[in-house]
């Protein structure tokens, strides 16, 4: 009883003594998880929107904004086992090879605006690879243009289906970032792990409106007036002008352009292009990255960003706009369809694009079209046919759920029978991934 009694009142100072397990990132960060473990402390909750990924094995324990990057830290887990033959022997020591593609991208405003991977620390950027060992855990952090204000959601595409390696491919994730043109340059959250020293540096602010300006006071020349300068709030307005042509012809094109906040799928305002000249105008408040989606009759409808974040020459902007023309027969390319890895499931990033097929429908009410669905050679070829099949059906329920006729929709899947590349490597054969719609009828 004493010797128990003495244990519990020492428990604390021994507790004191023991050696605290360590967290955080570094360039290089394999550890055994069974010693020397760098996990980061179970006490930490995740930050907030970790986002699920498509690999068990991964986790995004933070996101970070600064005035030029979004930063994501990542953590892998090699979860693998040795393999011993009968006699003992290893045949298969677990290690399995890591890389970040650089043709990794964040896809946020459902699909209508996409920023581009800039660099890795931690991990090689393909075609270098890093081999990770069983049973231990590799922190890396990986660099992307900075989100818009206003785009708080969003998702990390790495991979596609049947992809090399480990697929880096996390759904959902999240981070404050208010919309207001006047937003911190980072946002942390109150708990969050270690991070390495090369977190990108955030510059200081340079509103300073209690520090003395000299200005004449009283009609007194030099001396300084330290009431502090009150500074209009409300963003200036920007004229984006532009035209609108055909893009085979050059002709001009009367067309609907519509606008968008980033990060909101509301639309803001429209405004038409003259038929006579093309040309189209829209004033829009300045701080704000807006998207658009232009439409016209007999033609493709085409959408890209316009930045108005920063100062405006003149508050005035050009954007001229391109329309590709379409006709019976031709087979156009669905280029951001997203699903989950190996899966028929549509993601929302798909949305902005097959809202330009609504859009062209809406536009041109006699179209009827034929949705192809394709995968790569690669796989079981009756798999990668019920796979095709039913990516296309959920493509074109998304159409109807949006207003469109399913008599106006065809829906084919074709698996891996009409290949456009049959030999190559996997980069080289994503093009075999894709979703095509025909046109049929105008």
């Amino acid at each position: 009883m004493k010797k128990l009694l003495f244990i519990l009142l020492s428990w604390p100072l021994l507790q004191s003594c023991m050696p605290l397990p360590s967290g955080g990132y570094g360039n290089s960060s394999d550890t055994n998880s069974g010693n020397g473990s760098q996990y980061p402390s179970q006490q930490t909750p995740a930050p907030s929107g970790s986002g699920r990924s498509a690999d068990p094995n991964i986790s995004v324990e933070d996101i970070r904004l600064s005035g030029q990057y979004t930063v994501l830290y990542v953590s892998f887990i090699n979860n693998n086992s040795a393999r011993r033959d009968q006699s003992g022997r290893v045949v298969d020591d677990g290690s399995q090879e890591i890389a970040f593609h650089p043709s990794a991208r964040l896809v946020g405003a459902n699909g209508a605006r996409e920023f581009r991977f800039v660099k890795a620390e931690g991990i090689p950027v393909e075609p270098q690879r890093k081999k990770t060992y069983a049973g231990t855990r590799t922190n890396f952090v990986v660099y992307f243009e900075r989100l818009d204000p206003g785009i708080e959601s969003f998702d990390l595409f790495e991979c596609n289906d049947y992809d090399h390696l480990t697929c880096w491919n996390v759904y959902g994730l999240y981070v404050k970032n208010p919309s207001s043109a006047q937003v911190p340059t980072q946002q942390v959250p109150n708990q969050s792990p270690n991070y390495p020293s090369q977190t990108p540096s955030i510059p200081a602010p340079t509103n300073q409106p209690n520090t003395p300006t000299k200005k004449p006071k009283s009609g007194k020349v030099g001396e300084v007036d330290t009431t502090p300068q009150q500074q209009s709030t409300e963003p200036s307005s920007v004229l984006v002008v532009g035209i609108v042509r055909d893009a085979k012809t050059n002709r001009p094109i009367s067309a609907t352009i519509d606008f968008t906040v980033s990060g909101s799928n509301k639309k803001i305002d429209s405004t038409q292009s003259f038929a006579s000249t093309g040309i189209y105008r829209m004033n829009l408040k300045q701080g704000q990255v807006y998207t658009y989606v232009a439409h016209a009759k007999g033609y493709l409808a085409a959408n890209d960003f316009i930045d108005l974040s920063k100062s405006v020459v003149n508050n005035k902007l050009t954007k001229d706009i391109l329309l590709n023309p379409i006709q019976v027969g031709d087979k156009i390319t669905l280029k951001n369809i997203y699903f989950e890895v190996s899966k028929s499931d549509l993601l929302p990033a798909s949305f902005a694009e097959l809202n330009k097929l609504v859009s062209m429908m809406d536009e041109n009410q006699n179209l009827e079209i034929r949705l192809e669905g394709h995968t790569d050679i690669v796989g079981d070829p009756e798999a990668n046919q019920e796979l095709s099949e039913e990516r296309v059906i959920n493509c074109k329920e998304y159409l109807i759920k949006k207003g469109i006729s399913a008599n106006r929709i065809q829906a084919v899947g074709y698996g891996s029978t009409k290949p456009i590349i049959k030999k190559g490597t996997d980069e080289e054969r994503k093009v075999n991934r894709r979703v095509e719609f025909v046109i049929l009828k105008l």
